[in-house]
């Protein structure tokens, strides 16, 4: 079920060197990056690299002193729902959407090096001259006031860049030009991890051998919540299954309205397996979206 096949052509570049007096390109360039570009030094910036005289390929680049772990050019989702994905719906279409980002996995860079470049596409000075091109880049890296974060970059341009395109400057601040960068260090906001998708991909077909495919799309949802906000410990993702089946099993059960009654699940489940009160962090917003996740499902079976 899962294809890892990849088809995007991966590309790297050692040394990529930032050039203070590059000159920025597109519609939104303002003057005063111009002038700020002498004295900043852009921590992650895009940059182009002729193919021919008629394409240019475009690479991100990490300036920064720290190897990426992962560098993700497309959108990574928090949840099922936010993939538009459907809970009970077992067309292959959905599950698709289920996987999150499995089409675009091909693009994902990992193990990204200081000063090392990664190919993210490619713009045609013809095809793409009047074309609004977009870009969008995912990568953990500390923040401003914390020590880990995911960093959302939004680059949109008419017809692509050209030069260095700075994303990040080192003070933390985001460039003018660029439509968003985002800090996310709040758990509720950050998307799954990429990292661990191919963990994600075989724990799912594990869990429709043994529940089939709309009860395996319910308990996979509930893990992706758990893993996001650390319930319990920091696990690896595929070792909190046991709690999110029991955790599943007992929302049918119970038929909780409120979040409170979800809350009171969680904890219990966690009692049984761990030390009572090892799920004690879990917040009331995880309730709550684990209780979005039962009503949905129930919804679901009352269409079949």
């Amino acid at each position: 079920m899962t294809n890892l096949t990849y088809q995007f052509e991966q590309k790297r570049l050692d040394n990529m060197q930032w050039l203070d007096g590059a000159k920025l390109s597109g519609i939104t360039a303002l003057a005063s990056d111009e002038q700020g570009r002498v004295r900043k030094t852009a921590l992650f910036y895009l940059e182009s690299v002729s193919v021919d005289d008629y394409e240019d390929d475009i690479y991100f680049v990490n300036n920064t002193d720290e190897t990426l772990s992962w560098v993700a050019p497309f959108q990574p989702y928090r949840n099922i729902t936010e993939a538009r994905a459907k809970l009970g719906d077992v067309s292959e279409e959905n599950l698709n959407k289920v996987k999150l980002y499995s089409n675009d996995m091909d693009h994902l860079y990992t193990d990204v090096l200081p000063k090392q470049g990664v190919r993210i596409g490619s713009s045609h000075i013809i095809y793409d001259s009047d074309a609004l091109m977009q870009w969008l880049i995912h990568l953990p890296f500390k923040g401003a006031e914390t020590h880990y974060a995911i960093w959302r970059f939004n680059v949109v341009e008419k017809g692509g860049i050209g030069g260095s395109y700075p994303l990040l400057w080192e003070d933390f601040s985001k460039p003018s030009h660029i439509v968003s960068a985002d800090c996310l260090f709040e758990r509720t906001d950050m998307p799954i991890e990429v990292s661990i998708y191919e963990e994600r991909c075989a724990l799912f077909e594990r869990l429709i051998g043994s529940f089939g495919v709309s009860n395996a799309i319910f308990v996979l949802a509930i893990n992706d919540l758990l893993y996001r906000y650390c319930v319990g410990w920091s696990a690896p993702y595929s070792e909190s299954d046991i709690q999110a089946q029991d955790i599943a099993l007992k929302l049918k059960e119970q038929k909780p309205k409120d979040a409170e009654v979800v809350k009171d699940i969680v904890q219990t489940v966690y009692d049984f397996w761990f030390n009572k009160g090892f799920a004690k962090n879990i917040s009331m917003q995880a309730c709550e979206e684990i209780l979005s996740l039962y009503q949905a499902q129930i919804a679901s079976q009352n269409l079949v």
